[in-house]
């Protein structure tokens, strides 16, 4: 349940206020989207801890699980968001993030919200992770870090997020394999349910999700969340490219002030 609520209060962070904002933005013009982009700073402040200690884990996770021969690559995550509203209409939202990744195990993230600008790098070597604000010029530092996940399991940790403890599996069907986004994916989907009166629900809730992992990429490279209660999160990996990637890349930007946090453990 840890790693749930974790990745849960994540998700709102990152999902369900930008789009909240960007609907009232369309409505009430130029003003209230400089107040949208202020409140989504505000939450990515507050989470940035978590999401900092997240990009370290997975990067030091993606280290162990290609251990025998590290990778250096790139690629692009687009993540479509549809929430449902009462009276059949919905809100819709797309994040953009861009990965990087050297042989080193080096990850580095970048991603905007509500033109709110976040950079994070991730470094196993130093046991240290960056967060870097550009519209402030600052930079948050977490040193002495230490993985919370054990080699192999970035996968059955990100399944285990999708669901609640009072879940119960219902029925899980394997897909095979293809190829997504230029790398072979092995896909399977499932369904679980939330019984009656668990979460305060009158009937039971049913979530379904479908998943292609990809051992190249020791990650997913599709996935389809699909929960009444929130409504429909669709996360696609596009542009993977094998290569060096520069060490620039993971160059802090000069004329930045530093500023420590300590390592969130929640």
């Amino acid at each position: 349940m840890k790693v749930f609520s974790m990745l849960f209060s994540l998700l709102v962070a990152s999902q369900a206020l930008p789009i909240t904002m960007h609907a009232a933005a369309a409505q009430a013009g130029d003003e209230t989207s400089a107040v949208g982009a202020e409140m989504t700073r505000a939450a990515m402040d507050k989470f940035g801890p978590v999401r900092l200690r997240n990009e370290y884990n997975y990067a030091v996770a993606r280290l162990k699980m290609h251990y025998s021969k590290p990778r250096a690559y790139t690629y692009d995550v687009v993540t479509d968001t549809t929430m449902a509203l009462v009276g059949g209409n919905a809100m819709k939202s797309q994040i953009k993030e861009s990965h990087a990744f050297d042989k080193t195990g080096r990850s580095r993230t970048a991603w905007t919200q509500a033109g709110v600008e976040r950079i994070a790098i991730a470094d196993p070597a130093t046991q240290t992770a960056y967060l870097i604000c550009p519209e402030r010029k600052e930079i948050l530092r977490m040193t002495g870090l230490t993985s919370a996940l054990p080699p192999g399991s970035l996968a059955a940790a990100q399944a285990a997020a999708q669901l609640p403890d009072a879940a119960t599996p219902v029925a899980s069907t394997d897909l095979g394999e293809k190829e997504i986004g230029g790398v072979k994916a092995h896909g399977s989907k499932s369904e679980t349910t939330i019984p009656a009166g668990a979460q305060g629900n009158d009937k039971p809730i049913v979530h379904k999700t479908e998943t292609w992992f990809s051992a190249e990429l020791a990650m997913p490279v599709y996935m389809h969340l699909s929960m009444p209660e929130f409504g429909d999160i669709v996360t696609r990996v596009e542009n993977v490219k094998f290569g060096d990637v520069p060490a620039s890349t993971f160059a802090l930007p000069e004329g930045y002030a530093m500023r420590d946090i300590a390592p969130d453990t929640k």
